[in-house]
């Protein structure tokens, strides 16, 4: 019989040269515009490029590119100071379309010199909100359409507004009846509700460790900064305020200041 105390020795072995859990992507893929969730050890650190990479308490961490992003990352897993694992992801690049939008009253377009003060102040309350580095862990779980609708404009297309090239489109456009429910696509905390010159009623709902939601031209608005809301749950209506021409809910996706793609977290449009 082997004596008690090499019992004990080869059990602390053990546990001390376990691989433990193996860094691997549990969903979401390496694509311009793509959000990835992570999964390791919870005992490991992981940086990203070099830079510490905020982790849950049961080892979930997210990384994200941008819509012209090229440039492979590289994740390192560490352990007690030793490397345990690595992945180095480049991102898929993708074609976007171009998308016309014509009849849009001129100072939403070319604005006037009386209002670039607000366009400024409402660029630098955006930013602050989509800032948060909170530990909140919904980021890691499955989305849903925030709204019910037509697609009716996508992510990373080159938009021409009254016949003049602008700034791509971030976000995904749902056409559906002014009123329609906008729901949480998953839980977090409200960062903003606010009232933006080209996106009218707005609202950023943080998901953690930097993953936010922001809903544009909303109607009506149903949370508060700082409220918690669960997946599901109300938080406004369906509008056509600020720089739109019809009644729809542009819903989107950031990494902290990385502009994602919101149709990679979801299915198909439920019909």
């Amino acid at each position: 019989m082997m004596p008690r105390l090499t019992c004990l020795i080869l059990a602390f072995l053990a546990a001390t040269i376990s691989p433990g859990v193996a860094l691997e992507i549990t969903r979401g893929q390496a694509v311009q515009g793509g959000l990835i969730i992570l999964t390791a050890d919870p005992s490991s650190r992981l940086t990203l490029d070099g830079e510490a990479l905020m982790m849950t308490a049961d080892g979930h961490a997210v990384v994200g590119f941008h819509r012209d992003d090229t440039a492979a990352i590289t994740i390192i897993e560490t352990r007690q100071g030793d490397e345990r694992d690595r992945l180095v992801l480049t991102p898929a690049t993708r074609t976007y379309k171009e998308q016309r939008i014509n009849g849009l009253p001129g100072k939403m377009v070319t604005p006037p010199e009386e209002v670039l003060a607000r366009i400024k102040r409402d660029r630098e309350v955006v930013k602050s909100a989509r800032a948060h580095a909170t530990a909140i862990g919904a980021f890691a779980e499955p989305f849903i359409w925030p709204a019910h609708g037509i697609i009716t404009g996508v992510y990373g297309s080159r938009r021409i507004l009254n016949d003049e090239p602008r700034a791509p489109h971030y976000g995904i456009d749902i056409a559906a009846a002014k009123g329609t429910p906008v729901v949480a696509p998953q839980s977090g905390v409200i960062r903003m509700v606010e009232d933006l010159y080209f996106t009218g009623w707005t609202i950023i709902l943080d998901h953690g460790h930097g993953v936010s939601s922001t809903f544009l031209h909303l109607d009506t608005t149903n949370a508060q900064a700082g409220q918690t809301v669960q997946q599901g749950e109300v938080i406004g209506t369906v509008g056509s305020t600020g720089r739109s021409t019809g009644p729809h809910l542009d819903w989107r996706i950031n990494l902290f200041g990385k502009r994602l793609d919101p149709a990679l977290l979801v299915g198909e449009m439920p019909e």
